[in-house]
């Protein structure tokens, strides 16, 4: 008794503290497993932070919302307009585009790219969103394993196409390919994180965005607000 006891001792220790989830795939069947768990979801929420993203005129900087299938996006936005940060409510709902100025009770239609923005509605689009990106990679290989909030994250570095980024982030050179590393949940193979670093907003000065999903089919209605 007392040996297999040993034993049983010897192989618990031989296990890497910390390990969990299966070994990553490739990192190309990850990113394909990636874009399936989005392009499957009816809802996502979002949430994006920035680093470096200092700009003159309008410019995005981060913001939380939640889209809907097919077209609809409901959240706030972060901004900064001529170095004043500002954050505004935002909709879109069957192509249109709303938005509620701050200190204001008043929604008015109006166009995201003013705020350095595609449609947010076109997040979840596997034609024109996020996981649009993913399909697109180049030389993308396996990189390290991280956390975010417990979750044990498989990661992609990669390199995305500009012209694709832009279509997200309109201050994106379309011109010039931009770097990412791609955030996957070991355990569900969800898409979770998508940080992007390219020239957005100065030429001489590189910028990152962190994109964030979670809360894969939550209940969430989207509607267009009065105006």
């Amino acid at each position: 008794m007392f040996h297999r006891i040993l034993a049983t001792v010897a192989v618990v220790l031989t296990v890497p503290l910390g390990a969990c989830g299966s070994p990553p795939a490739d990192a190309r069947t990850l990113l394909r497993d990636a874009k399936r768990s989005v392009d499957s979801s009816q809802t996502i929420h979002f949430h994006l932070t920035s680093s470096n993203a200092e700009s003159s005129g309008t410019y995005l900087v981060g913001g939380d919302g939640d889209a809907r299938r097919p077209d609809g996006f409901t959240g706030e936005l972060d901004v900064s307009i001529n170095g004043i940060p500002l954050t505004v409510k935002v909709a879109s709902v069957g192509g249109v585009f709303y938005v509620q100025q701050p200190f204001s009770s008043k929604w008015e239609a109006s166009q995201p790219d003013k705020y350095g923005f595609g449609d947010p509605a076109k997040l979840i689009d596997p034609n024109t969103g996020v996981t649009s990106l993913l399909a697109k990679a180049m030389s993308p290989t396996l990189g390290n394993q991280d956390r975010y909030n417990g979750e044990l994250l498989d990661e992609v570095n990669c390199t995305l196409p500009g012209a694709d980024v832009a279509r997200l982030l309109t201050s994106a050179d379309p011109s010039r390919n931009d770097s990412a590393v791609i955030g996957v949940d070991a355990d569900t193979h969800q898409l979770r994180r998508v940080v992007i670093t390219g020239p957005f907003l100065s030429t001489a000065r590189d910028s990152t965005y962190t994109l964030v999903m979670d809360r894969y089919g939550a209940n969430i209605t989207v509607t267009a607000p009065p105006t």
